[in-house]
């Protein structure tokens, strides 16, 4: 009788764990690809073209290497000289309504990564402008 209820929670906590690793690692993950199509996106050469390269490139960075989780999300925002990406998912737990408090979101996924905004072509520009002018000022 007691090797039963042993055996079960062991089991139960196996299970559990497991789960646990997934969602840690979706999060991981999710965060890193979110940041990824942020960056690539916030570094275009014409600035009108970052929100249009992110959508066009995000399910793509998504793509299927998340475990347990059902459709991935993401919308992108620019507030100025920053864009955002945020991506969400929810972690697909058989028995999910107790492992989550009453009225919360459970397993769901949701991060948020942003990058600013800058054209690198025009930095590089202005640096060697700059370096010039200093070795100029030095001769």
């Amino acid at each position: 009788m007691e090797a039963s209820f042993i055996i079960t929670w062991t089991v139960f906590l196996f299970v559990l764990l497991i789960y646990l690793s997934f969602y840690s690692y979706d999060k991981c993950v999710l965060f890193q690809d979110a940041y990824t199509v942020c960056f690539r996106g916030s570094v275009q050469k014409k600035e009108e073209q970052v929100v249009s390269y992110i959508d066009a490139h995000m399910q793509k960075q998504f793509g299927k290497k998340y475990f347990g989780v059902g459709k991935v999300v993401g919308t992108v925002d620019r507030d100025g000289n920053t864009t955002s990406v945020t991506g969400e998912c929810q972690v697909k737990v058989p028995v999910r309504q107790f492992f989550t408090m009453h009225d919360q979101e459970g397993w769901k996924i949701r991060t948020r990564a942003k990058a600013q905004i800058i054209n690198p072509t025009k930095m590089i520009r202005r640096s060697r402008m700059a370096k010039n002018a200093v070795s100029e000022l030095g001769k």
